[in-house]
């Protein structure tokens, strides 16, 4: 009994706090508007644009001279994650650098760019991402060459064909204005429901007289009205003055 008691208080909660929510819609929906606004502003106006270039290579470890076998497949998708590290090593960062006469260190550069590759695949997809389109292009192009010499320096191989360098990028890859966007409103909803339901929960002021005998446990004998103009504490006071001031201009 006292579980489904329990239980029904719950739901009898869970309603009342969807009607003081619905109550306050006109709240959460300006919220909502204010937040989003705000998001959409600041990623389209106040954060730096990031622009992304991308090259790709395609490598392959030959036992046999001329000839490319399954295991030669097999061995090279192996060594896909080998070849990421290697990509990313300190000694191609820093020839990188040094042939673009780039000004930052091989840390800030190393965290510009991602090297990722498709499950069974022996194909690398070289990105590099900056505030500057045609410096993106520059980046992974002098990337993909240095890459594919250190590559087949380090791994003994014959090559790695570079089939595809660095495009010049048009729009931004970051920041999406409309996923910041998304984020605002929703950031809104729930904050602004947030308060609401808080304040409802905070406000123990007893307001009907059923609220009286669920929270004091006491029955009400009666209910007296308050006239509209006895609710502001001088209105009858003030209605008498009225009455006298017609009844002596009559």
């Amino acid at each position: 009994m006292n579980t489904d008691k329990r239980q029904q208080d719950t739901e009898i909660d869970l309603l009342l706090l969807l009607r003081v929510l619905l109550s306050k819609i006109w709240i959460i929906a300006i919220a909502a508007v204010v937040l989003g606004i705000g998001a959409f502003i600041f990623s389209a106006f106040v954060l730096t644009k990031q622009y992304q270039s991308t090259a790709q290579m395609y490598i392959i470890s030959r036992q046999n001279e001329g000839t490319t076998t399954y295991s030669d497949l097999q061995t090279s998708t192996q060594l896909v994650k080998d070849y990421k590290v290697l990509v990313t090593s300190r000694p191609v960062l820093e020839q990188v650098i040094g042939n673009l006469g780039l000004d930052m260190t091989t840390s800030q550069l190393e965290s510009c760019i991602t090297v990722s590759s498709a499950t069974d695949s022996r194909v690398l997809t070289l990105a590099v991402t900056s505030s500057d389109p045609y410096m993106s292009k520059m980046i992974v192009d002098s990337l993909a060459d240095v890459s594919a010499e250190r590559i087949c320096s380090v791994m003994q191989l014959d090559g790695a064909n570079i089939f595809e360098y660095g495009n010049i990028p048009t729009s931004p890859a970051s920041p999406s204005v409309k996923k910041y966007t998304m984020i605002g409103i929703l950031l809104g909803i729930v904050l602004s429901s947030a308060v609401i339901i808080i304040i409802y929960l905070v406000d123990d002021t007893i307001k009907t007289s059923d609220d009286i005998t669920e929270y004091l446990e006491l029955s009400t004998l009666a209910l007296i009205p308050i006239a509209e103009e006895e609710y502001d504490g001088y209105g009858s006071s003030k209605k008498k003055t009225n009455k006298n001031k017609s009844k002596r201009s009559a």
